[in-house]
């Protein structure tokens, strides 16, 4: 065996690992062989299985490669610890000083923020299941020995596992006081004690479907050995809200049912898309649940659910079918108006046809004339079409009995009933097709017949002599045939842009700052600068005398603070952008010279100033941006949100933000948030807090955009708010590796009409 270094470093990390090179416990000398073949189903770097392993379960092999390597590289060059601890061949002395090296680059705190980390684990299992540097567990099971053992590459940089491992090792054998670790089984596959695995790939398959967010499902065994399967992941709750959330199966029966009913809601939205949108929600617990029409979904209600959609779709197709038969009636109806009207049409169609041949020539008037006096103008009598069905032949009813009132129902009930009023749907859908273009065709052939029989009652009136008739026939001006009139479609809809703000962002920060610099003067944003801080509820309040003097004590002392009051008592206010100006900035990534707006500057605010002199500057800030907002500024549409305890704060003057999930964060404080949302279509004049807001723009350096603010500055004493619709989600946050944050949200959502 070489000689030991007199490093003092290794000497102490030795102590402090409890290994004694001269006199190497026992244990670590026996280690017996390991049969292991690693499964090809799995990969290395994917864990599905984490279990609490007792520490001196775990036999340390080690391997000269790196973790990347494959397991059958590492597995077939790895030595178990005793020929690194006690060298017997010139190899063994490598290994031997391989591993005094890993040793000396492991640094103590390294295994002790692993010990800690530990500590953790065997109190609680991370919310997520998988851990920070849990890749550095390498811990492997034989089903053959029934024996886990660890595989440690020589050629990594971090041992601090390996170790902290043969540390806690040494103690149990020095105190045989057992300890676990919490670690992910490399090459593990689900056990199937729940479901199968190729139910569980389906399960992912469905979660993702839902969710859009590929879950982790884990085969977790707590201390006592009792296994859970655990699905993490995030979602979306609303809009881009993201949510985390974690299902915990702890027995066979909740991993059946969870699945059948992700199974069935899948099928469901798969085969009848227009009928069912499940929507993933977070429950209570901070679990993935699902509402479905507003309405929560379980897999206990859901029996109940699917007999009230069977009703539905049994009363819509009676009711369908009624339409259908009724269709059928108005057509052949119509049917019959159209042939007759056809006959019409023609036999008039012949006689102005015959009147206008005979009116060409001299003999063909007089011939034209006598016949007429002959034969008198008969009604066209009406005639039946033999040709047309009878309306009884054409009605049909529905004869499967298979759609009966049963006690429950399944799935494909459910799919086959709905594909059912799917087609009759289509049907009457296409009836109704039908049914307007005879109707409209019947009204067209009206109009051809009335003008036909105004022609025709023209030449009759001159019937009376053949010198009348002569004259009128030798007339230049010809009678028209009016066409039918066609019937249009003037339901047109306009689509209107719809904005993403997270998508969006700059390009909307961008336009919206280029009009406003062009459309607002300094004096105008100035007065929004200053609707835009704490002062917008002393603007809000201004006839309240008590609000301005408390406001204008709390402006005194912040000035006396920030120490800006000169010899003259008052604000010198080129005083500083003398030496501002020179200054570079950096405001969304872009430098500039410009200097930020202060609002006691603009105010003027001095030590001496009354509440009389201040309440007037107000009042000419209050004007100016209710004057700045009535400027016509159409921009883009985009929904705006607000957090506030009372709808009856909704008034005057709001400062709004476009950023959801900024609002949610400012009122995380709260118990229950309730946010409103108003929709701000190009017709309401807004203000939005843009670059040239906060922001002196003497050098022309100032950036474009909205780089400082998501907010905007809305009058609602111009608008009455109509509620258009209400909903509730919850949305969960990790506080910290073990604990959620779940917060109850209220959205209301508005549109504003004009006073």
């Amino acid at each position: 065996m070489p000689k030991v270094t007199n490093d003092d470093e290794i000497t102490k990390k030795l102590k402090y690992i409890g290994l004694d090179l001269e006199n190497i416990p026992e244990f670590l000398t026996n280690s017996s062989n390991i049969d292991y073949r690693p499964l090809k189903a799995c990969d290395e770097n994917t864990y599905r299985v984490y279990k609490y392993v007792p520490i001196s379960k775990i036999q340390i092999l080690l391997t000269p490669k790196n973790r990347l390597n494959t397991i059958k590289e590492k597995y077939g060059e790895a030595s178990t610890l005793k020929s690194y601890l006690k060298p017997e061949n010139e190899n063994d002395s490598e290994k031997f000083i391989t591993f005094l090296k890993m040793l000396k680059e492991t640094k103590i705190e390294e295994i002790e923020k692993l010990a800690k980390a530990q500590e953790r684990l065997n109190k609680n299992i991370p919310f997520k299941v998988k851990f920070e540097e849990n890749y550095l567990w390498q811990i492997y099971y034989s089903d053959v020995n029934d024996i886990y053992f660890m595989v440690v590459p020589t050629e990594d940089l971090e041992y601090a596992s390996f170790f902290y491992l043969l540390k806690m090792q040494i103690e149990y054998h020095k105190a045989k006081k057992e300890q676990r670790v919490f670690v992910p089984i490399v090459y593990e596959n689900y056990s199937g004690q729940f479901i199968k695995n190729s139910e569980i790939q389906d399960l992912e398959k469905y979660v993702w479907f839902f969710t859009k967010e590929w879950p982790n499902i884990y085969e977790v065994y707590d201390a006592d050995g009792k296994m859970s399967l655990q699905i993490t992941g995030e979602t979306v709750v609303y809009e881009d809200l993201i949510s985390v959330y974690k299902n915990k199966l702890e027995s066979k029966e909740e991993a059946l049912k969870f699945y059948k009913f992700l199974k069935a809601m899948f099928i469901l939205s798969t085969e009848l898309p227009h009928y069912y949108k499940f929507i993933a929600k977070i429950d209570k617990n901070g679990e993935l649940g699902f509402s479905l029409k507003n309405k929560e979904i379980t897999y206990e209600n859901m029996f109940t659910v699917l007999a009230e959609d069977y009703k539905k779709a049994m009363e819509g197709m009676s009711s369908l079918e009624k339409e259908k038969n009724d269709l059928y009636a108005s057509i052949e109806e119509l049917k019959s108006i159209s042939v007759k009207q056809d006959k019409e049409y023609l036999s008039k169609e012949r006689q102005i046809a015959t009147y206008l041949e005979c009116r060409k020539t001299f003999f063909g008037r007089v011939k034209y004339f006598f016949k007429l006096k002959k034969k008198k103008k008969e009604d066209i009598e009406k005639q039946e079409d033999n040709n047309v069905k009878e309306i009884e032949k054409n009605k049909e009813e529905i004869t499967n009995t298979n759609f009966t009132i049963r006690e429950f129902y399944t799935i494909d009930d459910i799919v086959k009933i709905y594909k059912e009023l799917d087609l009759l749907l289509e049907k009457v859908k296409n009836l109704k097709l039908d049914y307007n273009a005879l109707e409209n065709r019947t009204q067209s052939m009206n109009t051809k017949i009335q003008n036909a029989n105004l022609y025709i009652e023209e030449i009759d009136k001159h019937e009376k002599s053949i010198f009348e008739f002569w004259k009128f026939a030798n007339k230049d001006e010809k009678l028209m045939l009016n066409q039918g009139i066609m019937v249009q479609n003037t339901n047109k809809k306009t689509i209107e842009k719809v904005y993403n703000y997270d998508e969006d962002r700059e390009e909307i920060g961008e336009v919206i700052d280029k009009i406003q610099r062009n459309y607002l003067s300094k004096e105008d944003t100035d007065s929004i600068y200053i609707a835009g801080t704490e002062l917008l509820k002393v603007l809000n309040n201004i006839d309240d005398d008590e609000i301005i003097e408390n406001s204008l004590k709390e402006l005194k002392e912040e000035l006396e603070n920030n120490r800006i009051l000169f010899n003259t008592d008052k604000i010198d206010i080129f005083g500083e952008n003398a030496s501002e100006s020179i200054k570079v900035k950096t405001l969304g990534d872009k430098k500039h010279r410009e200097t930020k707006k202060d609002k006691l500057k603009i105010l003027e605010i001095t030590k001496d100033m009354e509440a009389e002199e201040y309440k007037n500057k107000l009042k000419n800030v209050l004007d100016n941006v209710r004057s700045v907002i009535d400027k016509p500024n159409k921009l883009i549409s985009i929904p705006a949100y607000i957090a506030l305890d009372r709808k009856e704060e909704l008034e005057g003057l709001k400062v709004l933000n476009l950023n959801l999930e900024k609002v949610i964060k400012e009122a995380e404080d709260n118990k229950k948030i309730v946010l409103y949302k108003i929709k701000l279509k190009e017709d309401i004049k807004v203000v939005y807090f843009s670059n040239i807001i906060y922001y002196d723009n003497y050098n022309k350096t100032l950036p474009i955009g909205m780089d400082i603010s998501d907010k905007c500055l809305l009058n609602l004493e111009k608008y009455k708010m109509n509620e258009i619709g209400k909903e509730s989600f919850r949305i969960s946050k990790l506080e910290n590796e073990f604990k959620i944050k779940i917060k109850e949200i209220c959205l209301y959502e508005y549109e504003l009409t004009e006073k």
